[in-house]
């Protein structure tokens, strides 16, 4: 049964997601299709580049908010501790196997010819549904690795990194920690794939960085 809860609290979270802001608020209100203006992406750096830095910020918050309030109702509400993990790690672990869903859904919508995002907000939903120091610690790194290299890609990969090791230090030695843990990492290893062209371009020192024209 509680494989059950699992699976449908997952599937849940992969409805959430599959609900796409970007895509409803430039085909909607900016009357664009978002997948033939800037990077092409469905996700909340595109909107900002296409219809401004305070609908791109609107969104981002938004996608945090909306990952943030179901994987909390699943932390905390139904179906809790499924695994009998006990505090802090079994309520947690079921809100971020609901955040994980939704990390799919953003990554490929049913809702959207399967065509997303690359979940960096979802992530950030899932920091605050776990504990918000994480999530204050993982933002102090993003916004310096930004202020230092000018890349929002760069910034969202090196926190992939960050995030599992303060996952691990903040739940270490409590039963279940390394199931949080790991799965953790395989959201983070995810979203580092969906950016495998942006990688490239970091290697190739091609990719673009904040206040640069576009070639």
């Amino acid at each position: 049964m509680n494989w059950l809860f699992l699976i449908l609290t997952f599937l849940v979270g992969y409805l959430v997601g599959s609900v796409n802001l970007s895509l409803v608020v430039t085909k909607y209100i900016g009357k664009i299709d978002i997948y033939s203006v800037g990077s092409g992406n469905a996700g909340g750096t595109n909107v900002a580049r296409s219809m401004g830095l305070g609908w791109g910020i609107s969104v981002m918050a938004a996608e945090i908010s909306k990952s943030m309030v179901f994987g909390c109702l699943a932390k905390y509400v139904f179906p809790g501790d499924l695994f009998a993990f006990g505090e802090p790690v079994g309520p947690a672990f079921t809100g971020a196997v609901l955040v994980a869903g939704c990390l799919l859904g953003n990554f490929f919508p049913c809702f959207a010819h399967f065509k997303g995002g690359k979940g960096v907000s979802v992530m950030g939903g899932l920091l605050i549904v776990l504990d918000y120091r994480i999530f204050l610690i993982v933002l102090a790194s993003f916004l310096l690795i930004l202020l230092l290299f000018r890349m929002v890609s760069l910034s969202s990969l090196l926190c992939g990194i960050v995030i599992p090791v303060c996952i691990a230090l903040f739940y270490h030695g409590n039963p279940g920690w390394i199931w949080l843990t790991a799965l953790s990492a395989v959201m983070c290893a995810s979203v580092w794939v969906r950016h495998a062209g942006n990688i490239k371009r970091i290697l190739n020192g091609t990719e673009r960085k904040i206040g640069s024209k576009k070639k």
